[in-house]
C-alpha cells in the first residue's frame, strides 16, 4: 500500500512540474469568453436516498489567472425517486497561477430550486466547493474532472405517505467536463 501511495505521489509531482514548465497562458480578444458543460453524479451522504445524476452548463469570463468567473445552471435528477433540483449559481475557478496547472479550485454558490413532488417545491441555498484535475487539452479546449462537496439546504418533505426528514442535503460529487 505504501508503494502505491509513493507511485501516485510521484506521478502527481511529475505532472505538476511538467505543467509548470509551460509558458504562461495568453488570453486576448474573444479568448476572455469561456463556456462549458459537465456531466456528473453525486452520492447522498445524509442517508436520505437522494443520490443523483447531473447535467451542467456554464459561461463566463477568463484571464491568465482566472480560469472562469461566471454563472451556471444544473439539473439534478435523483435516481431513486422523482425529486429534481435545479441549482443556479455563480462560479469561480482558478489554479492560482498564470501557467498551465494540473490542479485547480472550483467554487460555486447560489440558489437551488427543489422540485420535490408534483405540488411541493422549495428554494434553498446551494454551495459547492471542489478540487479539479485537468485532463486532455488543446489550444481551444480543456477537459477536466472535479471532486466536490455539494450542500443543498433542502428542508423536510413528503413523497406520498413517506416522509423525508432531510435537514440540508450533503453530497459527494464527481463531474466530468469540458471548457472552451
Amino acid at each position: 500500500m505504501k508503494k502505491i501511495h509513493l507511485i501516485l505521489i510521484s506521478i502527481v509531482v511529475a505532472l505538476s512540474s511538467a505543467a509548470a514548465d509551460k509558458a504562461p497562458r495568453e488570453v486576448t480578444g474573444w479568448n476572455h469568453f469561456a463556456w462549458g458543460a459537465e456531466i456528473g453524479g453525486a452520492i447522498d451522504m445524509t442517508s436520505n436516498d437522494l443520490s443523483n445524476v447531473s447535467l451542467n452548463a456554464f459561461l463566463g469570463y477568463r484571464n491568465s489567472w482566472i480560469d472562469l468567473l461566471g454563472v451556471g445552471a444544473e439539473v439534478d435528477m435523483m435516481v431513486s425517486n422523482s425529486v429534481r433540483s435545479f441549482p443556479v449559481y455563480a462560479m469561480f475557478r482558478t489554479s492560482f497561477t498564470s501557467r498551465p496547472s494540473l490542479v485547480f479550485m472550483d467554487l460555486r454558490g447560489g440558489v437551488v430550486f427543489n422540485n420535490l413532488t408534483e405540488t411541493d417545491s422549495q428554494t434553498s441555498a446551494y454551495i459547492s466547493p471542489g478540487l479539479g484535475f485537468n485532463l486532455a487539452g488543446g489550444k481551444s479546449f480543456q477537459s477536466y474532472i472535479t471532486l466536490s462537496y455539494v450542500y443543498n439546504a433542502m428542508r423536510p418533505f413528503s413523497i406520498g405517505d413517506r416522509r423525508i426528514d432531510v435537514d440540508g442535503l450533503s453530497l459527494a460529487c464527481l463531474r466530468l467536463g469540458i471548457i472552451f
